[in-house]
């Protein structure tokens, strides 16, 4: 039954997300330089590569799953019992109880893009680089983030299985387009001072989408209702 409900909500949420996810990615077109864009290509060309053609960094990853697991859990004042990985079996936290956010939050929460958000911003000012440079690695790691996220949705991890994979999905992807801006912001024009216009103007857009949307369903049933 909880699967059940929770699908039924996340199912509008989902048209939401897909909303969303348009009138985002013409946002942050206008945020990129061409330069810009071919080293975002370039960083995530680079994850796969290593991926496939070197060596898969599960290890890494599951340091950073696991260890979101245990901040949030901690976050909610769960009592964590066990915390260990394994080249074997991957990773586990043993807590006493758990919710919505402590399954989904290492699916929504890029932990390797936030950590490198803080030596960027610190060093910005003085090198010119330091954005450019910025850019690729996010790339790099963000790439490694939704590839391993993907994963975990097709092997249908515990985590995603106890709220079901559609109301799971349509949480990650909103709260993950959430990030997104920020984590670009030390690369784009106007920064980090420029988030609450890009997001004010983001959401606008998705609304202005949405009620287009609204309309468009409603003339093409009418005739059929008269």
């Amino acid at each position: 039954m909880r699967v059940f409900l929770y699908s039924v909500i996340g199912i509008p949420l989902l048209i939401v997300d897909a909303v969303l996810l348009g009138a985002l990615s013409s946002r942050m077109a206008n945020r990129f330089s061409g330069t810009q864009g071919l080293i975002l290509l370039f960083g995530a060309l680079a994850y796969l590569l290593l991926h496939f053609l070197l060596r898969k960094p599960e290890r890494m990853y599951l340091w950073a799953h696991e260890f979101t697991h245990l901040l949030v859990a901690k976050l909610f004042l769960r009592h964590v019992h066990g915390f260990h990985i394994t080249s074997r079996s991957g990773g586990k936290v043993v807590i006493d109880r758990t919710n919505v956010a402590i399954d989904l939050a290492p699916y929504a929460v890029p932990l390797y893009n936030v950590m490198a958000l803080l030596p960027v911003t610190v060093v910005a000012g003085g090198y010119p680089n330091a954005g450019k440079i910025y850019l690729g690695v996010a790339a790099f790691l963000f790439t490694m983030h939704l590839y391993f996220s993907a994963e975990g949705f097709i092997d249908a991890q515990p985590d995603v299985r106890r709220s079901g994979r559609i109301f799971s999905l349509a949480v990650i992807l909103l709260l993950l387009m959430m990030w997104i801006p920020v984590l670009a912001a030390p690369g784009t024009r106007g920064g980090f001072s420029a988030l609450p216009g890009f997001y004010r103007e983001w959401l606008t857009d998705g609304m202005a989408a949405a009620l287009g949307l609204t309309a468009r369903v409603r003339s093409m049933l009418s005739p059929h209702f008269l």
